[in-house]
């Protein structure tokens, strides 16, 4: 009797578990079950703006990508938990690429695209949208390729802005007085350059600093204006015990302005030093 009670329980267990699939990754390929064991895409606080929006080298067309609705409906989210914040929208563009007809690059052809595209589909209003220019190293390393990125800055009643931009974690701005290879007076600067000399210290990573100016002076001044800016910059890292070997400077002169130079404002934007961090 005991061992017909067993046999009939492990009939019961079988069954069951060949039915409802107690252990799921022995369940076979059928459709519903294939779609439940298929990888699960980022979560939308995770979403990079990778392939968001892309277009193509020499291109003037900005297409949205596989994530744009994701990136869409995180920056609305964004705008409305907070809408005292403007978004800047940097265009991307590479050195190779021809100057569009009206645009001073490719990047500002490819932020203004963007910006229409958030007036359709997006309820941040057009005065709270920045337009910038993004020059991109060497090549595409695929084609399409991501044409813009995004970041919120704050909007106060009396705006301070600081003389440091952030990009991202491996990029920034340093902003620059006019006529002057001597950095602005903001503490968020020195603070920034010491941790990043630290950080330098701890890492095999290597930095290139890119001088740049406005419009204002002939293209040569500027070109070397641009370049002692970039020394400039070392020499305090290197100061605060970063390795010179690993540290790249050079000049851009006014040749990629961050902002189109037509207002004190926007100049102020281009007198700067980029930072670009890149692990060996």
């Amino acid at each position: 009797m005991k061992f017909f009670v067993m046999a009939i329980v492990w009939l019961v267990f079988s069954f069951l578990a060949f039915n409802t699939c107690i252990k799921p990754e022995y369940c076979p390929d059928d459709g519903a079950n294939a779609a439940a064991a298929a990888p699960v895409d980022e979560p939308a606080a995770a979403i990079t703006n990778d392939y968001a929006i892309v277009s193509s080298l020499g291109s003037n067309d900005v297409l949205t990508g596989s994530r744009w609705a994701a990136l869409r409906d995180k920056l609305v989210g964004e705008y409305g938990a907070n809408p005292n914040q403007a978004l800047d929208v940097y265009g991307h563009y590479y050195a190779s690429e021809a100057k569009p007809a009206d645009f001073e690059n490719m990047g500002f052809l490819r932020a203004e695209e963007i910006k229409q595209i958030l007036l359709r589909e997006t309820n941040i209003p057009g005065d709270k949208i920045n337009t910038l220019a993004r020059l991109m190293d060497g090549s595409p390393d695929a084609d399409p390729w991501r044409a813009g990125t995004f970041n919120w800055q704050a909007i106060e009643e009396e705006p301070v802005e600081s003389a440091v931009i952030e990009l991202d974690k491996n990029e920034i701005d340093i902003l620059f007085p006019f006529s002057s290879s001597t950095k602005e007076v903001d503490p968020s600067v020195d603070a920034y350059l010491v941790k990043l000399a630290q950080r330098l210290q701890q890492t095999n990573e290597t930095v290139v600093l890119t001088g740049h100016t406005d419009d204002v002076s002939s293209d040569e001044y500027n070109m070397g204006l641009g370049q002692r800016r970039a020394d400039f910059v070392k020499n305090i890292l290197v100061r605060n015990g970063a390795p010179a070997n690993r540290i790249t400077t050079r000049s851009r002169g006014e040749s990629d302005p961050r902002r189109p130079n037509t207002t004190d404002a926007n100049r102020r934007q281009n007198r700067r030093v980029n930072v670009k961090l890149s692990a060996q």
